[in-house]
């Protein structure tokens, strides 16, 4: 593992005014989402190799998918999960059982609840709101995750 993708969660990354003049550039001032977040950051941390175009998948899940469902950072860190651990075909693979089902038991433990509608109302409230918080958890874990697989290899 290259980094540790928490350490660039708690440095800002993803946050407008914390931007290099080439993060400016790129994202056009905005906050990345928390979905983004995790993807982009996971892409550096863990040298993932992903495309500026690939990463893009990850803009339609934030705020739960825009209707309070689904946490963003947890989908995001199951895309992450996939791209490091899954196969041609997700069937090939172990990688809900022993995985992905694991990592969110523990989320849903770790955070009492896996929704953004749960979760956002635990966490501080700011104008514009600020889910660093939880997207620094789910960051966390999914060091802790990575690591251990990746030790097992």
């Amino acid at each position: 593992m290259e980094g540790k993708l928490s350490n660039l969660i708690e440095s800002n990354f993803g946050k407008a005014a914390f931007y290099t003049p080439e993060e400016n550039a790129r994202y056009g001032g905005v906050n990345l989402n928390c979905c983004e977040r995790i993807l982009r950051g996971a892409n550096i941390a863990y040298g993932l190799g992903m495309r500026e175009e690939d990463l893009r998948v990850s803009a339609a899940f934030g705020g739960g998918m825009g209707i309070g469902i689904t946490c963003g950072a947890l989908v995001g860190a199951l895309m992450v999960l996939s791209m490091k651990y899954s196969g041609p075909a997700e069937k090939t693979t172990a990688l809900k059982e022993e995985i992905t089902a694991p990592f969110l038991m523990r989320m849903r433990e770790e955070l009492g609840g896996l929704d953004c509608s749960f979760l956002k109302p635990r966490v501080p409230q700011q104008q514009p709101f600020d889910s660093t918080p939880i997207v620094l958890a789910v960051a966390k874990a999914l060091d802790e995750t990575v690591e251990r697989l990746d030790a097992q290899k």
